[in-house]
């Protein structure tokens, strides 16, 4: 890896994906770049991080982490869409999730950095509390009148 001017890299003009600039741009100021861009070698295309890229000119900076990577025009564009795929991919825990973001929500910076914010919390805590058990339904025999206490 190595740290350069952040116009010698181009973002790789058949990325597909749509990042959210403004979210990145928030994760550098926070934590600064923790992962560097992945260009192509002989195109100095941006073959992984084109959104990071984006952030950080956005944000001003003048140099970026990268690390080029040897190979050709059609493994590059596997490379790209694999990238963005396999977050596509992804998915969380929930339950571990909700637990994490309550830690770290209990905490003097709350959710600074996460980007996920109070509402997100809600929901979470929201579609993983269990519904509370059916209430047990009383039937009532027609031909005795006894009452029978059905359990859920």
């Amino acid at each position: 890896m190595v740290v350069i001017n952040i116009n010698q890299l181009i973002p790789h003009p058949r990325n597909v994906r749509q990042g959210d600039i403004g979210a990145i741009a928030t994760s550098l100021q926070t934590f600064g770049q923790y992962r560097p861009i992945i260009y192509q070698k002989t195109t100095r295309h941006i073959i992984a991080g084109n959104h990071t890229w984006k952030a950080a000119k956005q944000l001003g900076w003048k140099e970026i982490q990268a690390q080029s990577f040897d190979c050709d025009d059609d493994t590059a564009l596997r490379i790209l869409i694999a990238d963005n795929r396999a977050t596509d991919l992804a998915t969380y825990d929930d339950t571990a999730l909700l637990e994490l973001l309550k830690e770290l929500a209990a905490t003097e910076k709350e959710l600074d950095g996460t980007l996920f914010d109070g509402d997100d919390l809600q929901r979470l805590l929201d579609d993983t509390t269990p519904p509370p058990p059916p209430e047990p339904a009383t039937i009532i025999c027609p031909e005795c009148g006894a009452q029978i206490t059905q359990q859920p």
